[in-house]
Order: structure tokens, then sequence, then C-alpha cells
């Protein structure tokens, strides 16, 4: 986390997932499905996983363990009838799973100091990133560490450089030889004025029929902005996150902006969010809840949403083939519902082939929507 691009990934998947909110649903026998928040499992999610963090510092502190340690492991909290009633997470580099042979079960081991805990697996919510076994996820940090350690090995070069080197520094030679007390004050002159990144760009004076030659290499010259410029983009490839969340935006501009951040949506986040779904519908809810149709999505409508020209026209389709009404658009908006919003409208010669619309139904339609234009007003 001290690799500035490694920080900026991790914070950008941590943030995008951690503000996006938690919905309970319960699935109808018609197949429609309904909003429901009586669930201890949604109170958890959605306003307290413990009395010391909020939702959204629960969910980000996992997802920082998960791009780091490739896991994140939380206890249940339970209540004496055993009813789930918090989460809460542990740092995954105490954090030690292994498997008791005799039972074939996980163990997970959390270390804090001399202090050990041991639990079992349906005492703990796992979530595990990409992995070999299903069970495990693979460390990032731990499978391109020489990609970061590169990245921070140009860091410090460059802080070392401005810090230690001179713009200007190179050989200084004279004529003859120099008296002890010449040279030394000469070398003391020269780091007091000359050396440091506060005396960079200073013109060097000379006395004596002194010489300077310049030797140090400029950092353009040693292509250090263009090699911390691949391992910028080398750690975003990675962690598969667009350079222009990271602060890149050599490549970006008005048009392609838009598109990769759905496209981060669509290919980045919503991996993650399933694997989030999947796990808290298998660990969290129990066999009844399951069975009874409930289950946990995200709402990730507000993270696919495009500028407002490109929404209008999508709203602008739907109304008029009849798939939207000024309600579901209102809705969509977050806006208040208007009174005969809810009428669906489609257009007159929209009709079976070779069926005509008789005159009734097409006055009904003239009025419908002159009373929803009225409504509008």
């Amino acid at each position: 986390m001290k690799y500035t691009a490694v920080f900026a990934c991790v914070r950008v998947l941590a943030e995008a997932l951690a503000g996006t909110p938690v919905m309970l649903y319960r699935k109808k026998e018609n197949g429609d499905r309904e909003t429901r928040n009586d669930l201890s499992v949604y109170d958890i999610l959605h306003n307290q996983p413990n009395e010391e963090m909020s939702p959204f510092n629960f969910k980000e502190t996992c997802m920082v363990s998960l791009n780091l340690g490739g896991n994140t492991v939380s206890q249940k909290l339970v209540n004496k009838y055993g009813d789930l009633v918090g989460l809460y997470p542990y740092d995954w580099s105490k954090v030690t799973i292994t498997r008791d042979f005799s039972s074939n079960r996980l163990v997970y081991k959390i270390r804090d100091g001399t202090n050990q805990l041991d639990l079992a697996r349906n005492q703990v919510f796992h979530v595990a990133g990409l992995s070999m076994d299903g069970v495990v996820g693979l460390s990032p940090i731990e499978y391109v560490s020489s990609a970061i350690r590169l990245g921070l090995s140009y860091e410090r070069f460059g802080i070392n450089f401005y810090k230690n080197g001179a713009n200007s520094s190179g050989v200084i030679e004279y004529p003859g030889a120099l008296a002890d007390t010449a040279y030394e004050r000469l070398k003391k002159d020269f780091a007091k004025s000359y050396q440091g990144l506060a005396n960079t760009g200073k013109p060097i004076i000379l006395e004596g029929g002194a010489k300077f030659s310049q030797l140090s290499i400029k950092p353009a010259d040693a292509q250090l902005i263009e090699n911390k410029k691949f391992q910028l983009e080398d750690v975003a490839r990675i962690y598969r996150v667009p350079l222009h969340l990271i602060q890149n935006l050599d490549r970006a501009t008005n048009n392609n902006i838009e598109h990769q951040s759905l496209e981060f949506v669509m290919y980045t986040m919503l991996p993650w969010f399933k694997r989030w779904e999947e796990n808290i519908n298998m660990q969290l809810l129990t066999p009844l809840e399951r069975r009874a149709g409930f289950y946990i999505e995200f709402k990730i409508d507000s993270l696919l949403r495009g500028d407002m020209q490109s929404r209008a026209a999508s709203y602008a389709a739907g109304r008029q083939w009849g798939w939207l009404s000024v309600n579901d658009i209102r809705k969509l908006e977050n806006m208040t519902p208007i009174v005969n919003g809810d009428i669906y409208m489609m257009p007159l010669n929209f009709k079976e082939a070779g069926v005509q619309a008789s005159q009734a139904e097409s006055d009904a339609l003239i009025e419908d929507t002159y009373k929803i234009i009225m409504a509008g007003r």
C-alpha cells in the first residue's frame, strides 16, 4: 500500500463496492420480486454490521483485504439463540486458513500477538478472490510482488535523485592544485549552494579558472518517468482498473471516459458483486430463508447510468414503445410519482397486422395522453 499505484487501485475497488447499496429481495410465486427489510442480514449489511463500523467501513475493509490478501474473513456475531446479529472483519494478515484432515473441515486461525482464536467454517463469513482450489483466494500482492517492488524502486530512485543529487553536478576542474583550505571551502560552498531540490537550476559560479563538466543524467534521459508510467499501467492491469480512475489521463478523452467507466462496472466490479452476493446468500441466509425466496443483491443501477442525454434517449424509447411509464421514469430519476403516471402507451399503429384501431380506442389513447401531459405541468 506504500506504492501509490497499488493504493489507488485498492481504494477505487473498495470504495466502488462499499458505496453500492445492498438490497434484500423476495421472489414471489408469480415470478415478481418485492423489496424487503425484515431479515437480520439486511439490518447488518444495510445499517450496522457491528458496534464499531458503518456498512461502508465494513465493506471497504473487506474489499481491502480481498485485494491485498485474496480473502476476507469476518466472525459471525450471534445472540444466545444462535441468531446472526453482526459481522466483524479481521485483518487478512492475521488470518491463517488451514484444513483439519481428521474432520476434513476448514479452520480459521486468527492471531493477534500472543492470542489466537480458532473458528470453524460456519462461524465465519469468508469471501475468497481468484483461487486455485475454490476455497482460499490468491494474494495479488504475493503473486505480483516483483512488479510492485520494481515500482517502489523507481519511486525510491526518484526521491534519492532529487534529495541527494545536484541538477548541475559533475566534475570541477582546476588548472592547478588547490590548497587544503580552498578545497574544503569549495566543497562546503558547493554543497550548500547547489545541492538538493531547493537549489535545482541555480547557475554555478566558479573562480580561479575552474571548469565544470556536467556528468549526471536527467530523469527523462534515464526514462525514469516513462518507466514509472509503465509500472502504473502494470499494476492497473493486475487489478483491472481503468487508468483514468487512478488519475492517469494521458490517453483519456471526453468520449471514451464514460465507456471506460461502464466497462469498469461490467468487467471489473460485476465479478466482485457476484462473489459477494453468492457468498452472502450461501453463508448468511438460512436454508429456510432461501427456500422462501429471499436473496441479497447489490443495487448497481446508479453505477450504470449514462449521461443525461443518453438517459433521456433511453427513456424516450421506453416510453414510446410502451415498456416504461412516466412514473417508472421518475422513479429511476429519484423523483416522486404523479397522478395518472402509471399509464403505458404505445404507437397508434402498433397493432396486429391487418387489424385497424377502432375510433374509440384512438380517442381513449389521445385522452390519456392529454391527461398525462396536463398532470406533468
